[in-house]
């Protein structure tokens, strides 16, 4: 096996067992992730990613002895120089800056879908940032102005924006609209160039503020 093709070593600091269950049960069904450790607390998540330099850390913002944000700050860092996707049950717009700020490389909530935390693993892995879609949609929901969404919007758009404003993964829309993955991808990409959005998250945004998620 050559590097290219070695599964994406994960660490998981994460103080909830039932958490740490859940996470294990779906990355160890992963065939290109493995996970290599899991630390009960933020000051163990540091002493193990020092030790075993992980590829991707998964980091819940809120544990004991160091929380997920400075556990970032220090895997981001030199000498360990990992990438760090943040997750949590509740998340709001000041703990997602200072996430980013400290180099974190996404930021997903623990109601978001396996598959779109696998997505941001590998997004983290890649270079990418993949922050949630539900996340993003509610920290502007209150503030985006409505509108219609424009006429020439086919159904097949309409269905896909919805669908990506629901944080559903590739693989999940794939599945719900009968396409292929590498189908839904070519699409996704072509609304990013049509509608000059950077990312997914704020494509989901646009979902919401063209009223195609259902509320």
């Amino acid at each position: 096996m050559t590097d290219a093709d070695a599964p994406i070593r994960v660490l998981l600091a994460e103080d909830d067992p039932l958490a740490r269950r859940a996470v294990d049960n779906y990355l160890s069904r992963t065939p290109d992730i493995t996970l290599i450790g899991m630390a009960t607390d933020g000051a163990e998540a540091v002493t193990m990613a020092a030790e075993l330099r992980p590829d991707v850390v998964l980091v819940d913002i809120h544990m004991p002895r160091l929380d997920g944000i400075e556990v970032t700050r220090r895997v981001t860092s030199p000498p360990i120089n990992a990438k760090a996707v943040c997750f949590t049950a509740l998340g709001d717009d000041r703990t997602l800056t200072r996430a980013i700020q400290v180099g974190a490389s996404g930021f997903l909530l623990k109601t978001d879908s396996p598959a779109l935390i696998i997505h941001g693993i590998r997004s983290a892995y890649s270079g990418d940032a993949l922050v949630s879609p539900k996340l993003v949609a509610s920290l502007l929901r209150d503030t985006l102005d409505r509108a219609a969404a424009p006429a020439d919007l086919s159904p097949g758009d309409r269905k896909l924006l919805g669908l990506i404003g629901r944080g559903l993964s590739n693989a999940e829309i794939a599945e719900e609209m009968h396409l292929a993955v590498g189908t839904i991808k070519t699409y996704v990409s072509r609304l990013l160039l049509r509608y000059e959005r950077p990312n997914r998250a704020a494509l989901a945004a646009l979902a919401y503020q063209w009223r195609l998620v259902e509320d």
